[in-house]
């Protein structure tokens, strides 16, 4: 039996044991004066497919058997499996979410005080319980991350998530949550041997031991999957006696999610102009020294291909890549992210007047790269303008 508070929970593997138990609290609770609340006591019964029945009474008063049971906060589902409760969490973070963006409408932020907020106000609660369900993908509860990530950076449901979380530099919560996991976990392995905590996680290491990861669903065997799959099984070998350093789990946690993002981005045929210039996980500084929202929001859905160049629009329309000819001019070249920025003569007046001559002239990929990856405000500002105003005229025709 486990108490917390006023609230009080019983488990038994077998039927019977349970109702044992239920009468021992009745005369207990008779004992000391006190009424058990039949309305408010669930019964649940975890199984995977089947539909046990059961009748558990309490003071001749029959329980109800549920589907779902709430407790402290997180639902429990009686397939045992962490879908339902991570789709609750989202439903529940999607209105703190709605109560973010009313504020970040009202109030002008940087990209970074937006993203402290959402961490704080939405984050906290995407995050709650993760201690325990956090293995599970989430796929939820990362629609409503990428949801944020997107009205920050005023792009399209398509673009690529890559480029969301690369753009703002913020970390899947899927990597959020194995870090929790790490951290609480060494919390566990560092506690009083003779706790229940403790003693309830040597009972699921000597599962893992045994082979018996109850389909992948044994939380220590979970965290040895971590472990092993950033290459840090040594740790889970010698957890007794070393000195586990959180720190160093986390940092490479988080390199190894690096290393998949880089790859990610360049490997993808759509994110070839985007791999040439971001090379490091981290917020672009443009985000918060372009000023002006228009430009600012003309250059972000260039970048992270998100606008309506035949290159894109090719994509959703079946087009073959080299057919997707630029329809400003008659060069008969496709029309991607090099070709309206450099090349395109539509657009030749509104380039001289916002790009140095440098890039002008004799443009090459070299110089596209060099002019993204420019540090000066000034030129990253007049190419945002440029952006700005070449797509305005490109959508006047």
């Amino acid at each position: 039996m486990i108490i917390f508070a006023d609230d009080g929970i019983l488990f038994s593997s077998n039927p019977n044991t349970l109702q044992t138990m239920l009468n021992d609290m009745q005369r207990y609770c008779e004992l000391w004066g006190l009424k058990i609340n039949t309305e408010k006591t669930k019964v649940i019964i975890f199984e995977k497919g089947r539909h046990t029945r059961h009748d558990f009474h309490i003071n001749n008063i029959q329980l109800e058997i549920v589907n779902s049971i709430k407790y402290l906060g997180v639902h429990f589902f009686k397939n045992n499996n962490w879908y339902m409760t991570q789709k609750r969490i989202a439903q529940h973070a999607s209105f703190s979410l709605h109560n973010l963006f009313i504020v970040l409408n009202q109030i002008d932020l940087n990209a970074c005080d937006k993203c402290k907020l959402f961490d704080s106000l939405v984050g906290s609660v995407l995050n709650y319980s993760a201690e325990v369900w956090g293995n599970h993908p989430g796929a939820d509860i990362e629609r409503i991350h990428t949801k944020f990530c997107r009205k920050v950076l005023q792009v399209k449901t398509s673009t690529n998530l890559d480029c969301l979380y690369g753009e703002l530099g913020r970390l899947p919560m899927s990597v959020m949550r194995k870090i929790i996991m790490i951290r609480y976990w060494i919390k566990i392995i560092t506690s009083s041997h003779t706790s229940m905590l403790y003693r309830v996680y040597s009972m699921l290491m000597t599962d893992v031991e045994n082979n018996n990861t109850y389909n992948g669903t044994n939380w220590a065997h979970q965290i040895k999957c971590i472990l092993d799959n950033i290459g840090m099984s040594n740790i889970w070998i010698n957890q007794a006696g070393s000195n586990i350093i959180f720190t160093n789990i986390k940092l490479r946690i988080i390199e190894i999610y690096k290393q998949t993002w880089y790859s990610n981005i360049n490997n993808s045929p759509r994110l070839e102009t985007y791999s040439l210039f971001k090379h490091e996980f981290t917020i672009e500084p443009y985000i918060d020294f372009i000023k002006e929202k228009k430009y600012r929001i003309a250059l972000t859905q260039l970048r992270l291909s998100s606008h309506q160049l035949e290159i894109e629009r090719g994509r959703y329309t079946n087009i073959e890549r080299n057919d997707r000819k630029c329809k400003q001019c008659d060069m008969n070249l496709v029309e991607n992210e090099f070709h309206f920025i450099l090349v395109c003569p539509k657009f030749r007046t509104i380039r001289n007047k916002y790009l140095k001559r440098y890039y002008c002239q004799w443009p090459t990929i070299n110089k596209l790269q060099n002019l993204f990856m420019e540090k000066s405000k000034r030129v990253v500002t007049n190419l945002a303008k440029y952006i700005y105003f070449a797509t305005k005229a490109r959508l006047d025709v």
